[in-house]
């Protein structure tokens, strides 16, 4: 009987938003970033020294997806984020034609004399904007949503989203919850568990810039 091979002590899923997904919001691959903040933070020599054999359960799982479809799964990882273009609207330009409303997956648009935004339920996927023919849609920023604590097994629990950061605030978030993670000095210890331990705001008011 063979023992089977120790596992990396991350993974990072990504979807192929970074090669021409049509459907991606930021057309980046931004693996090398993530790379360079597990490298220094220490991670790795801390899981390898407390396990000696590491597991799926053991790693610390990380996603990333191009637009708010979420193929990567980043409600389901320890670190998720999904790519985020806020939407600037200019009423004078709309022609009244109907085609974002008729996109928009979320109903976060309404077409009365002018166009009309809800916010609260825009996912920033930017199909409005790719429909729009007069210009009245633009995507006036893009960021990314930085989601927290995702994980199946036994207890499952959806990531919790901090909110909408720019690469440099995302990856300064992802330094401090790794910080916060090994600072509990227990190898295994998933990220949605530490969460649920120390309540949800608290856990949000040590992580977030």
């Amino acid at each position: 009987m063979t023992t089977p091979d120790t596992l990396p002590t991350h993974s990072l899923k990504v979807c192929r938003g970074a090669t021409g997904c049509p459907h991606a919001v930021i057309g980046r691959d931004i693996s090398e970033e993530i790379g360079a903040v597990m490298a220094r933070s220490g991670w790795g020599a801390f899981l390898a020294a407390g396990v000696k054999l590491i597991r799926h359960h053991h790693q610390f799982r990380l996603a990333v997806a191009s637009c708010p479809n979420g193929c990567s799964q980043p409600h389901i990882a320890d670190f998720g984020l999904i790519a985020f273009g806020r939407v600037g609207v200019d009423p004078g330009a709309c022609t009244a034609c109907g085609l974002c409303v008729d996109v928009c997956a979320e109903k976060a648009l309404t077409l009365g004399d002018s166009i009309g935004l809800d916010p609260s339920r825009c996912l920033g996927c930017g199909a409005c904007v790719r429909v729009c023919p007069s210009g009245a849609l633009r995507t006036a920023e893009t960021g990314w949503r930085v989601l927290l604590g995702g994980k199946l097994g036994r207890h499952p629990r959806l990531a919790h989203e901090l909110g909408v950061y720019g690469l440099p605030e995302a990856m300064g978030i992802l330094e401090r919850v790794l910080r916060v993670l090994m600072s509990q000095g227990r190898p295994g210890l998933r990220l949605g568990d530490l969460v649920e331990r120390m309540g949800r705001e608290n856990f949000d008011a040590a992580v977030r810039p």
